[in-house]
């Protein structure tokens, strides 16, 4: 994912993980003829802009393999997760490592898994509506039990409200500054800021921060 700050690639990067070689190879080859999108070596993975993860059940080693993935490209990529389901305990530490969107393996085509690599390029989420009342109901439940320990919300601008308030609703940073009568510039920097200052990963997880401290 490149910065906020940066102009956004108009191709992004994608680099495949999958559990089997014949679902790597498979998704990798559809990738790599469709023009939405640039494939990448794995070894290449810190230079990519969106990982897809394919598996058929989230463990403890998918999400280390997505920690350590945002480890290597320091924070800057989203990643696109494909499986059969996920549990909200799952979702939480996923969105914590970066993720961007989930699909539901069974019924995801390549074309799908393509588009959803585009759409998080651009800042926009796919997640099924029960993840995310899923999301949002975990992000209450601890701003509840931190509420309980005098844990305070962070102070943040009218102007850095609005943006996550907008990003919380799907817009990406073109239809925000257009909402808010902003450059898209001003609103990238605007994002920017507020992850770096929280020490977030990214967009997705700026806005479950900002649930789950009451702020949205």
């Amino acid at each position: 994912m490149p910065a906020d700050n940066d102009e956004v690639r108009p191709v992004p990067g994608v680099v495949v993980q999958a559990d089997d070689l014949l679902t790597r190879d498979g998704t990798a080859a559809f990738l790599e003829a469709d023009d939405r999108v640039k494939l990448l070596p794995a070894e290449d993975l810190a230079d990519a802009d969106i990982l897809i993860v394919l598996t058929a059940a989230v463990t403890g080693k998918t999400l280390s393999a997505m920690s350590r993935a945002g480890q290597i490209s320091g924070g800057r990529l989203r990643i696109v997760l494909v499986a059969d389901n996920i549990n909200e305990q799952q979702l939480a530490l996923a969105v914590n490592h970066g993720l961007v969107s989930f699909l539901v393996r069974p019924y995801t085509s390549f074309s799908q898994i393509a588009a959803a690599a585009v759409e998080a390029h651009h800042g926009r989420a796919v997640l099924p509506p029960l993840l995310t009342n899923m999301l949002l109901d975990r992000m209450r439940t601890m701003q509840r039990t931190d509420s309980h320990s005098g844990l305070l919300p962070v102070e943040l601008s009218q102007r850095e409200v609005d943006v996550l308030q907008l990003l919380a609703e799907g817009m990406d940073t073109v239809e925000i500054a257009n909402k808010l009568s902003y450059s898209e510039r001003l609103i990238k920097s605007v994002i920017q800021s507020v992850t770096k200052r929280l020490e977030l990963r990214n967009r997705t997880h700026a806005v479950a921060y900002a649930i789950r401290m009451g702020i949205l």
